[in-house]
């Protein structure tokens, strides 16, 4: 007789396990752009679908939550010319 593998789900929540770029950006405030950063510099776990299409890991959206909530690119990068 074999088993059978079971697969058990949290019941904390029916949020998804795996999100996208766009939902976590919203969750994060921050661009689809930033979070491509986020992803390629390894703050943020996730895996490539297809093409420009990402899985992000909700559970490190969350993590990373508190770092950029309501951060602002103003008074960042090459001053504008006059």
């Amino acid at each position: 007789m074999t088993r059978r593998k079971t697969v058990h789900h949290s019941t904390k929540s029916n949020k998804p396990e795996w999100i996208s770029t766009t939902e976590a950006a919203e969750i994060l405030g921050v661009s689809d752009v930033w979070v491509l950063k986020l992803i390629k510099g390894n703050e943020l776990k996730a895996f490539r679908l297809s093409g420009r299409a990402w899985a992000i890991e909700r559970s490190s959206v969350e993590k990373n939550l508190k770092n950029y909530l309501g951060q602002t690119t103003k008074g960042k990068g090459r001053p504008r010319q006059a």
